[in-house]
């Protein structure tokens, strides 16, 4: 039996938010399972202790373990995040928050504590505010708090394609310029809206290649092999890259139940133990070995595909569990964006070999 060392620890707060968004890849889990069936609507102090003392006391942990504040939306429980906090001050933290819930009080005890990164998520901007800009202005203290630290960032969540290039701008030039662009997994990306999104990725790539920060923000060669494999960073290189569910972070329930991950918790699948029970590392033995074994197992339903070995982002074993019943079988609309973010990857691969020829001439 094989222990993994765990660099991090997800802590899910509360099945409870304030935000509702259309696109949330929680409502997998409300669909699937009755709340009640869930355990606490919110987690409590002891629960939050009795967790913590577990990880460190029976896991094997990484020297830079992070404790990640998760929900629903963690602000909601916003008393056991300061709790644990001013119980492991010596610790490193992370939260994902959509921020409207950040108050004075709430700002003003983030501002004490910079050992913690946030995430501010505008997953929910065009629906509630109408784009960025109407967020920033509705949520002043999360706008305060990101503006000052620059541990924390922006998520900037694309919906509305033909304005990824102006609102990208807008945040930059006045919230952060640590912003991550992802694409709602549970979304109805229309072909014609991703070529769209492409297109407008690709022109923030060549406005932005001489500003290294944002470069480095924008960069596609974070998410592909192709690009590694043009340029000399071969070591780099993980064909049928996937996250180590399991193997390198855990994912505790309210009631102090152990997943391997966010997904897997919304599938009910493969519970791991509890912080009361301790864990069975013989239910990880099927990660370790298609870890080991990549290609045999990762490329089981990828050999006919176009980016079969240099996927960009491959695979969610708990995405494809949700939405294809087996987690090797990889979910139609994820694909389909990774075929999206290949071709801005291509473009930009052949952009640079002109580049670096011209020198050359």
């Amino acid at each position: 039996m094989r222990i993994p060392i765990y660099k991090s620890v997800y802590l899910y707060l509360t099945h409870a938010c304030n935000a509702n968004c259309s696109f949330c890849y929680r409502r997998g889990l409300f669909e699937r399972h009755k709340v009640s069936t869930l355990g606490p609507v919110k987690m409590s102090k002891q629960t939050a202790d009795d967790i913590l003392d577990f990880c460190f006391s029976k896991l094997q942990l990484a020297p830079k373990f992070t404790i990640y504040f998760w929900g629903g939306e963690p602000t909601v429980n916003f008393e056991i995040i300061r709790h644990v906090m001013e119980r492991f001050p010596q610790m490193l933290f992370h939260m994902n928050t959509n921020g409207a819930l950040i108050d004075e009080r709430m700002y003003e005890f983030f501002s004490r504590h910079r050992n913690i990164g946030i995430t501010w998520s505008f997953g929910n901007c065009y629906e509630k505010y109408g784009g960025p800009q109407g967020k920033a202005e509705a949520e002043p203290w999360m706008l305060k708090l990101v503006r000052e630290n620059p541990n924390h960032n922006v998520n900037f969540m694309v919906v509305e394609y033909g304005r990824l290039k102006k609102d990208f701008d807008f945040i930059a030039r006045n919230i952060t310029r640590s912003i991550t662009i992802d694409l709602a997994t549970r979304h109805d990306h229309k072909p014609e809206d991703l070529e769209r999104f492409a297109v407008q990725y690709f022109e923030l790539l060549i406005e932005h290649e001489k500003d290294s920060e944002l470069f480095q923000t924008l960069n596609p060669a974070l998410h592909s092999n192709a690009y590694v494999r043009e340029f000399g960073f071969k070591a780099q290189v993980r064909e049928f890259h996937f996250c180590r569910t399991g193997l390198e972070r855990l994912f505790i329930d309210t009631e102090g139940g152990i997943w391997q991950c966010d997904n897997m918790y919304i599938c009910r699948h493969n519970r791991l133990g509890s912080v009361y029970d301790g864990i069975d590392y013989s239910k990880l033995d099927y990660v370790w070995e298609i870890d080991e074994n990549r290609e045999k197992y990762l490329g089981r339903f990828c050999e006919d595909c176009e980016l079969y070995k240099r996927c960009p982002r491959n695979k969610c074993l708990g995405l494809n569990l949700e939405h294809m019943g087996n987690m090797l079988d990889p979910e139609p609309g994820y694909c389909a964006m990774n075929k999206v973010l290949a071709k801005v990857i291509d473009k930009y691969i052949q952009l640079e070999k002109e580049k670096r020829e011209g020198v050359h001439v």
